[in-house]
């Protein structure tokens, strides 16, 4: 007699979307020769710098570039980029960095859903179409990586919150300092979390505190018998070891602690600096519709409104579902998603050099609304609807996105195809006259990002070259720096960054003059013959008439290669 047939374990269809996503968000990065992203290309030549800085034959980098020592909150790319990933090329480390970040962020996210609720881990669906975002089209790796970094710190806690050792203390304070080593923004917005979700526990356990005590007045025990909930809501009575209140804040602020440190002093150092705020009616339009998701495609702005719907449908359901229950432990997490829209209306848009302060944290109340919505049980139909809306949103961002990197990415190569004529170890001023590429008839080809703006970057991590256009080494907050003599953003440019004005505003043969510097050649990209009657323009093209010669063009004009006679 045949024995009957086993059982085959049945496979949920969550985790085949969750690793089909995975693969689908991956296969962006490396279908396409470039990731066209406004400062993906500055970052790429800065790394190539340190990467060749200490090298034999480097002296021209000595000249112009200074080492910054500053342990700076965005370190975190450029040591991957120029140290960790040291044994491939450039171009290859961005790749492999970038496919790290599409990894590491769903996956934060459903580590951090799991120590909530294992049950919840469907809803990290949610996180993909924030892969993308604005930020990521501008070049901001860093501050993605930190949202990833912000997950997994606050998962850990959520795992170890009430049994914080010594041991757990320090592996908290590490990640906190991996959200420094990030990004600034998510560090406040990851303290911030931590000490409001503690402080939350805290005030739980003083109110059932004293809904126990007057029930047991003559048992001054050590171990009570606490009603109370799992993090997913659920009831629970168990024995709890009696601890005080504050005790939640103990290991939270002792991890906080080091970083804090470190943001304190990079801040003290940069104290006066202009601070610009932007008007209260664009902060509500651009939360009402997560405007920080749309980028490159004008068809990412209804994609973007589309998820913001799908988050507010689910937070008034969970309402709904809530009632008037009495507080939880997961109320904490609506606690911070508040909070994070307090913080997202009251910061500035700008301060102490760094910008797009608002765009970053637009993203934080959606992003913690997904750790809320875990602390509910959702019905089949829920569940099968967030998932089958997310991942269409999701594809939609990425089918909108590779249609716009194909048109991008042919232009792209025309610039690097340039630099195959700029010899080593000579400096190359690149000046873009279509910061957001050109369609046919003139058009802006993209929004918001501007993907030709550096683009030069690509030419400078392939070969040893002098940067005059790297925007970065002009600030503080990166790993190199001018030399403030040479500095071209302040003796080349005539106004303040008037290297990436449209068009550049700069006075070439003026530069060389007053302060000795080489400007070996001139790439020009996207000037229109129409532009050329400008006065700014005409000036601009009879100082390199008078000292340059033309050593490359494209075949449709709109790259011009231009070496010093």
């Amino acid at each position: 007699m045949n024995p009957p047939p086993t059982a085959r374990p049945r496979v949920s269809g969550e985790p085949l979307l969750f690793v089909l996503l995975l693969a689908l968000h991956l296969a962006l990065i490396w279908t396409f020769p470039f990731i066209p992203t406004q400062d993906g290309p500055s970052h790429q030549a800065l790394a190539f710098i340190l990467r060749q800085y200490d090298q034999p034959g480097a002296g021209l980098l000595h000249q112009y570039y200074l080492p910054n020592r500053e342990a700076l909150p965005n370190w975190f790319v450029f040591f991957l980029m120029s140290r960790v990933l040291a044994f491939v090329s450039v171009p290859l480390a961005e790749k492999i960095l970038l496919t790290a970040y599409v990894l590491l962020l769903p996956l934060a996210v459903r580590y951090a859903l799991r120590a909530i609720d294992p049950q919840a881990a469907f809803l990290a669906v949610l996180a993909f179409p924030f892969t993308y975002n604005f930020l990521f089209q501008m070049g901001f790796f860093n501050f993605c990586f930190s949202l990833a970094a912000f997950f997994f710190t606050l998962g850990f806690w959520l795992r170890s919150a009430e049994r914080m050792t010594p041991a757990r203390t320090a592996g908290l304070a590490v990640l906190v300092l991996w959200v420094y080593f990030c990004h600034p923004v998510t560090l406040v917005m990851t303290v911030a979390a931590l000490l409001s979700l503690a402080a939350w526990r805290m005030l739980l356990d003083l109110r059932a505190e004293a809904e126990v005590r007057p029930a047991l007045p003559h048992r001054p025990t050590e171990t009570l018998l606490l009603r109370s909930e799992s993090p997913s809501g659920r009831r629970l009575d168990r024995p709890v070891r009696k601890r005080r209140p504050w005790s939640w804040l103990l290991a939270p602020v002792l991890a906080c602690l080091p970083a804090l440190a470190l943001m304190a002093s990079f801040v003290g150092r940069r104290t006066g600096a202009k601070i610009a705020m932007l008007p209260l009616w664009v902060k509500v339009k651009h939360l009402a519709g997560l405007y920080s998701l749309a980028a490159l495609n004008r068809w990412t702005i209804p994609l973007a409104a589309l998820l913001a719907l799908l988050f507010y449908a689910v937070a008034l359901l969970c309402l709904w579902a809530r009632g008037r229950r009495p507080p939880a432990k997961g109320d904490g997490l609506l606690l911070v998603a508040i909070l994070s829209a307090a913080i997202y209306f009251a910061a500035p848009s700008d301060i102490a050099g760094g910008g797009f302060i608002n765009h970053r944290l637009n993203l934080f109340p959606f992003l913690v609304l997904i750790l809320w919505f875990a602390t509910f049980e959702h019905p089949a139909w829920r569940r099968r609807s967030i998932e089958i809306a997310a991942a269409g949103i999701a594809l939609g961002f990425l089918g909108v996105f590779a249609w716009t990197y194909a048109r991008i990415d042919a232009d792209l190569s025309e610039i690097v195809a340039a630099g195959d004529r700029v010899e080593p170890d000579h400096t190359l001023l690149f000046l873009s006259y279509a910061h957001w590429g050109m369609r046919p008839a003139g058009r802006p080809l993209v929004f918001r990002a501007a993907p030709f703006l550096h683009a030069d970057g690509y030419i400078a991590a392939r070969k040893r070259l002098v940067d005059l256009s790297l925007y970065e080494a002009s600030e503080d907050y990166f790993p190199v720096y001018f030399e403030p003599r040479l500095d071209p953003y302040l003796h080349l440019a005539t106004v303040h960054l008037g290297m990436e004005t449209s068009p550049p505003r700069i006075d070439l043969l003026g530069y060389m003059r007053r302060t000795g510097a080489r400007v070996d050649y001139v790439l020009l990209w996207g000037l229109l013959p129409e532009q050329c009657r400008e006065p700014l323009v005409r000036e601009t093209l009879r100082e390199i008439d008078s000292r340059y010669g033309l050593v490359y063009a494209s075949a449709n004009g709109k790259v011009r290669l231009f070496r010093s006679r």
